[in-house]
């Protein structure tokens, strides 16, 4: 929710975005965020393994420098928002601005939520505010208009993107920390054992590389088998993702009344076919 100061005012955190910048991050967030999947589908219908190098530089130009550009243009962008009883107040870098509670007359939420899910401001005067405002949750700041007088907060809350927006804020949120442990740490449980039949069908047992060839040689082939793994991993969350996501955004248009609990649905479905999968999908070639 949002936080309220001694004289009333409710202060939160938000992205106002020009229409030229919103445009660019909107662009740079849909490449980062599709080129996993699409990866992924490359690698599946590719015959014969893909070389580390090949996947680290597709990656690094489809996905890592677009959501580093688009997260510095996020930076730029980041502002901090009062609302108080006469006006709604934005200022962050180079940027200060001041709209009086009776110009304002409506919100009209983003058709799509890229670069993330915002809205727009609709003036008395017949013209939009000039930045969009975004938020990871938009119902916090129109529940803070709302609560104002600013606007009408029922049809806005009810709209898909935003009820979709508040059904993904619900989660916790995601550390780097989390993202290491998914994808780093949990990476070294398949290596171990695709390592392991690698070195006894090459070089005959567990250590035969390193018999054979020296300690630079194993340490190289075992990272190798590493990074592949990660990326693999990351590969294969991707396509979960993304139809998670899409599912979501699904249930957030025909049946918002229930985005909240399919979006948990969705979770627990990603993490099952993650923690669970993996290890499965390992496994299944030595069953045979």
């Amino acid at each position: 929710m949002p936080i309220s100061t001694h004289d009333g005012t409710a202060s939160l955190s938000a992205r106002a975005y020009p229409a030229v910048w919103r445009i660019a991050g909107s662009i740079l967030v849909a490449v980062s965020r599709a080129s996993l999947p699409l990866i992924a589908i490359g690698v599946l219908t590719t015959d014969g393994p893909v070389p580390l190098i090949v996947l680290v530089r597709a990656l690094v130009v489809c996905a890592l420098l677009p959501a580093i550009a688009a997260w510095l243009i996020e930076r730029a962008c980041k502002v901090d928002v009062e609302v108080g009883a006469a006006e709604l107040v934005l200022h962050g870098r180079g940027l200060r601005v001041e709209i009086p509670r009776t110009a304002m007359l409506d919100i009209r939420p983003w058709m799509v939520p890229l670069p993330g899910p915002g809205l727009t401001l609709c003036l008395r005067s017949g013209r939009r505010f000039s930045y969009g405002l975004q938020a990871a949750d938009p119902t916090r700041l129109v529940a803070a208009l709302a609560d104002r007088g600013m606007v009408a907060a029922g049809k806005a809350t009810r709209h898909p993107i935003l009820v979709y927006a508040h059904a993904h804020a619900s989660g916790a949120a995601w550390r780097w920390y989390h993202l290491a442990a998914k994808f780093v740490l949990f990476a070294l449980v398949p290596t171990a054992v695709w390592f392991n039949a690698h070195q006894h069908v090459a070089y005959g047992g567990l250590l035969g590389q390193y018999y054979l060839k020296g300690l630079g040689a194993y340490a190289k082939t075992f990272f190798i088998s590493w990074g592949l793994t990660v990326i693999y991993l990351l590969l294969y969350a991707s396509m979960w993702r993304a139809a998670a996501e899409g599912i979501a955004l699904l249930a957030a248009w025909v049946a918002p009344a229930h985005a909240l609990h399919v979006r948990r649905a969705a979770e627990d479905i990603c993490r099952v076919v993650y923690y669970a999968g993996v290890p499965l999908l390992v496994l299944l070639p030595f069953l045979r």
